[in-house]
């Protein structure tokens, strides 16, 4: 590696990534999301909650659903947000 790839390297923040995942979902907070699971499906509602293990959306419907991190392929804002 030479002397001006450490130095650029030095200049970049380390990530703290658990803290990426705290920061998006906060500022996902109160949005439309949709939530794609491992087994396929996906769901749409707004993000109302998010603590250590899962994740709370509540649907148009009004039903409020709590889903397991470990179920969740990926997280995204809905779609026209």
């Amino acid at each position: 590696m030479s002397n001006e790839e450490k130095q650029e390297k030095a200049k970049k923040p380390k990530r703290n990534w658990g803290q990426s995942q705290a920061d998006y979902l906060a500022a996902m907070e109160g949005k439309q999301v949709t939530v794609a699971l491992t087994d396929g499906k996906a769901l749409k509602g707004e993000l109302i909650g998010v603590d250590t293990y899962e994740v709370f959306i509540k649907q148009a419907n009004d039903l409020e659903i709590m889903i397991n991190k470990g179920a969740i392929k990926y997280l995204h804002p809905a779609s026209g947000e």
